[in-house]
């Protein structure tokens, strides 16, 4: 049986989610939609957030974390003192591919933009 606090949760979670499909439908753009029905912008993506997490935790599912990759080209030649000598790779671009979508993006791009094309390719 659920709580008081678990009910008015779920009232709470139901109306964010008539308003994220009441946008959808709206064929507006979400900055737009928000402005003429007064939610804020933040918000708005803040709740889409929430009902993700919620939607997670629900299905037993774990956020995939995102691991810090470095990369090294190893020479064929051989040295004197070592078999093979380690260099750093060429500093090029980095392409993401998923469902027919390629983002190409430059080397020295953040972490935190990364992150960010990671989750809307998520959704996708």
């Amino acid at each position: 049986m659920m709580t008081t606090k678990e009910e008015k949760r779920e009232l709470l979670h139901r109306k964010w989610e008539e308003q994220i499909a009441e946008c959808e439908s709206s064929n507006m753009p979400v900055k737009e939609w928000c402005a003429v029905n007064g939610v804020n912008l933040n918000t708005f993506y803040g709740r889409v957030s929430a009902l993700k997490r919620e939607r997670l935790k629900q299905s037993g599912q774990q956020t995939q974390e995102i691991v810090p990759l470095s990369m090294i080209h190893e020479s064929n030649t051989a040295d004197s003192e070592t078999d093979i000598v380690p260099n750093v790779c060429k500093k090029e671009n980095i392409v993401i591919r998923k469902s027919g979508i390629e983002i190409i993006v430059p080397h020295d791009i953040s972490e935190n933009m990364i992150y960010s094309l990671l989750r809307g390719l998520k959704q996708c």
